[in-house]
């Protein structure tokens, strides 16, 4: 396989959907906001982040998919500037309230659909000494990964949830006969690495198992699995019945528990 074989093969078919993803993640953005600004030595991924990248107070960061922004807002005080993109304008305005509320005057975000972000207006290619996206779909094919890596001129940080299980997703999924979401997750994971090795760059991959549990009620799993269905196909009026019922039958008092079990995967490498 050849760059251009890789380019013209891994293409998100869902990639430009981004009013959709913004809608849905609008509607998951209370979650995120909740989550206190992680320490940067306790945190895992900070930690390595800090070990391989040594952030320093003339370094520019990009937080690529940046949710509501607890990631940027750790980095902001030991760094010239952050800049947070991510699709959902509900988790931006939150990012920039935070901010506002910490004092910290050096972090920019941006609403917008990574996948049609124009960095060459915006000034952004080989700008950032550190570029990083942790646990986001932003990140999914050829072209975001692409933009990613020429956004950077030091070094890059990309996190992944692999070989990945959603005990309700999954199993509303095949109601509907869509395969597991995760299948997608892995090629992405072989694809950075192809695309990475195929540029000469020889990257840093490390993993680490893990499980999570979370509670919803059967009205936003409910919700979920339809959103993350529909951007796989559009589905009839029976089969969002067929989702809500599989969805209710594995309630307890109205409140679904999701168990994932995942290998969450990060490839770090450097640009020359």
């Amino acid at each position: 396989m050849d760059l251009e074989t890789l380019k013209r093969e891994w293409v998100y078919e869902d990639r430009g959907n981004g009013e959709q993803y913004a809608k849905m993640w609008d509607g998951r953005a209370e979650d995120f906001i909740r989550k206190p600004i992680p320490d940067t030595h306790e945190n895992g991924f900070l930690a390595y982040l800090w070990e391989k990248a040594k952030p320093a107070k003339n370094c520019e960061v990009l937080d690529i998919g940046c949710g509501a922004g607890q990631y940027s807002l750790a980095l902001a005080p030991f760094v010239a500037k952050t800049v947070g993109t991510d699709v959902s304008p509900v988790m931006i305005e939150a990012a920039r309230r935070r901010a506002a509320e910490e004092g910290i005057e050096n972090s920019e975000f941006i609403a917008e659909d990574w996948g049609q972000a124009d960095i060459g207006e915006k000034g952004w290619e080989s700008r950032f000494d550190i570029v990083f996206a942790h646990m986001t779909p932003a990140i999914c094919d050829y072209h975001t990964l692409d933009l990613m890596n020429r956004c950077a001129a030091g070094h890059c940080f990309l996190v992944k949830p692999t070989r990945r299980s959603d005990e309700i997703m999954d199993g509303a999924f095949g109601e509907v006969g869509l395969p597991r979401k995760a299948d997608e997750l892995d090629m992405t994971v072989l694809n950075t690495f192809n695309y990475l090795w195929l540029k000469g760059i020889t990257p840093e991959v490390t993993s680490k198992k893990e499980i999570w549990t979370m509670e919803r009620s059967v009205e936003k799993m409910t919700d979920w699995c339809i959103d993350q269905a529909s951007l796989r196909k559009e589905l009839t009026s029976e089969e969002k019945e067929r989702i809500h019922g599989f969805v209710e039958k594995r309630s307890v008092g109205g409140t679904v528990t999701e168990k994932v079990e995942t290998t969450v995967v990060t490839v770090y490498w450097e640009v020359q």
